[in-house]
């Protein structure tokens, strides 16, 4: 061994530069003075996970553990110390947001040789990157486009359409859920189970991802999904095309690891093959999304895809007190299929709040309850910006909101709209507008054609053209227009059911309880079914805030 290396895994050498040359000399030199400043703070383990350059790491962080200081440090580590240029590591994030903090961090400790790290951002953009250098290969030409989820939806519609079957009964959104499912799991149409396949329109699910597919190419397009398979299809089918770009990054870093699905983790094994400087950052006990195709086991099976993987646990919580952390880690010690850890903290305070557990008899008492608490702490002096509601499920602030309202607490929505501003209920008022009050155009408008009924604007341009001609309100225009034959056929017959719809619902007003004539309306006018059928991640989410809104009336 020359006397210039040190023996292990956190060997301070560059790999391919002779340790008594000049280069490394010079890399040496200019890495002593920031070494100080890098690791000042650092915890034992903390350091071991950014000096462990060589070999495949796999870094278990718990929340609060510095899990972000770790990734940006080793980074500008792997820069600074001269084992690598910048365009030689790749490092993947889940987020935009996260790559540009991730970026802004190196930035601050390697300074403007951060701007040379091309391959620093999320799966899909990255993915995107590799894959307009290799367009042809899958009949794509590079400038493609890439479509969001509106026009994948009109697209899909279109092939539907094609194929001669029912968009009523087989709705395009459900047909885009299959798959994005089939897409997550490094599916093409060719290798989708005939079971999966069955499932959709009498067993022509895998008939209509391939038109889909073809499709695309036809309009030189690609979505979401497609970034990371058409990549992995290149990769499969090019080991010459695979090979280049194994060469081509010397370290691979992963952030939140847990949440891969299986398409990115086939991407990533492809990848890695060709070093095994791999470095994935994760916490198998924060996988919170497998409804959208995240695969723990990706994290649980690490050692076995990377043997002589030296595992690193971050432990040491820099956010919480002890009691927070007990209870926390109490709870979690429940979960199954975990590699195992326990957080701690030094701030060990007797003094610190614990954790109180109160018990409400439904969610109208506990939001009383905690916004007699919130009122309670703003007379000692609490500012309301220092208090949090974390809830489960968007349906469950409507209680907060209701009572915040009524004691006249500001507050404020954070990661969606508030409950009232969030499009299915603004539809669901609009039905109860128009039923109590017949001249709210604005409402008609919204809610005339949803859930569809085949009323597009040409119908309701009429409507407006009778409603002007003789002063009256839209709806009533409506009623009057149906009993003309200037509309077609099926659309008078549709309009003259909303219209008569509306007049038996008004006459129930007085006869029915509010929470039961608004179920019934939404009911009868399809919108509960609307989103009953629907498959996209958020619809499920939908019909529990309509059902929470159907409850508080």
């Amino acid at each position: 061994m020359n006397p210039g290396s040190i023996a292990g895994r956190t060997s301070l050498d560059a790999p391919n530069m002779n340790p008594g040359g000049i280069a490394a000399r010079a890399a040496a030199a200019n890495f002593a003075p920031r070494e100080a400043a890098f690791f000042a703070g650092l915890n034992p383990e903390q350091r071991q996970a950014i000096e462990a350059t060589e070999g495949p790491v796999l870094v278990l962080a718990g929340a609060g553990t510095g899990k972000t200081r770790v990734l940006t440090t080793r980074i500008a580590h792997i820069l600074a110390s001269g084992r690598a240029r910048p365009s030689e590591i790749l490092a993947v994030t889940f987020t935009n947001k996260a790559a540009r903090e991730m970026k802004e961090r190196i930035g601050r400790l390697v300074g403007e040789r951060v701007e040379g790290m091309p391959w620093l951002g999320t799966f899909h953009a990255i993915g995107t990157r590799i894959l307009r250098r290799h367009a042809e290969l899958v009949g794509l030409r590079s400038d493609f486009t890439i479509l969001d989820m509106d026009d994948q939806i009109r697209l899909i519609k279109q092939v539907i359409q094609a194929e001669g079957i029912d968009e009523k009964r087989w709705p395009a959104r459900q047909f885009a859920a299959f798959m994005d499912g089939w897409k997550n799991k490094g599916l093409t149409p060719d290798q989708v189970p005939p079971l999966e396949g069955r499932a959709f329109a009498n067993g022509k699910g895998v008939e209509l991802y391939r038109a889909y597919q073809n499709r695309l190419l036809t309009l030189n397009a690609c979505d979401f999904g497609d970034l990371l398979l058409h990549v992995i299809r290149i990769w499969r089918d090019r080991a010459d095309v695979l090979a280049d770009w194994q060469r081509r990054f010397r370290y691979i870093l992963v952030d939140e690891y847990q949440d891969t699905n299986v398409c990115q983790y086939l991407w990533l094994r492809l990848l890695a093959v060709g070093t095994k400087n791999v470095c994935c950052v994760g916490d198998d006990d924060q996988s919170i999304y497998g409804w959208r195709g995240a695969e723990v086991d990706n994290i649980l099976r690490f050692e076995h895809d990377f043997p002589g993987a030296l595992v690193i646990r971050l432990e040491r919580n820099y956010r919480s007190t002890t009691h927070i952390l007990a209870a926390a880690s109490h709870l979690i010690a429940h979960n199954e299929g975990r590699l195992g850890k326990t957080l701690f903290t030094e701030r060990d305070d007797p003094d610190a709040d614990k954790l109180l557990v109160a018990n409400a008899w439904d969610s109208e008492e506990e939001a009383r309850s905690i916004g007699d608490e919130i009122e309670s702490l703003q007379r000692k002096g609490t500012r309301l910006d220092e208090i949090a509601i974390l809830v489960r499920a968007s349906f469950q602030m409507r209680e907060f909101e209701d009572r915040f309202v009524t004691l006249g607490l500001p507050y404020r929505v954070v990661g969606g709209p508030r409950f009232y501003e969030r499009l299915e209920i603004r539809d669901a008022m609009a039905y109860f507008r128009v039923t109590v009050q017949p001249a709210d155009d604005l409402a008609f408008e919204r809610i005339v054609n949803t859930p569809k009924r085949g009323l597009g604007d040409a119908t309701l341009q009429q409507v407006h053209t009778l409603a002007r001609a003789q002063g009256v309100p839209l709806l009533e225009a409506a009623r009057r227009i149906v009993e003309t034959e200037e509309l077609k056929p099926k659309v008078r017959a549709t309009l003259k059911t909303l219209t008569q719809n509306f007049a038996r619902w008004r006459d129930q007003l007085d006869a029915l309880p509010h929470g039961e004539l608004a179920g019934l309306i939404l009911d009868e006018a399809g919108y509960t079914e609307m989103w009953q059928n629907d498959k996209s991640a958020e619809a499920p989410g939908r019909s529990e805030n309509l059902k929470e809104l159907i409850k508080a009336m």
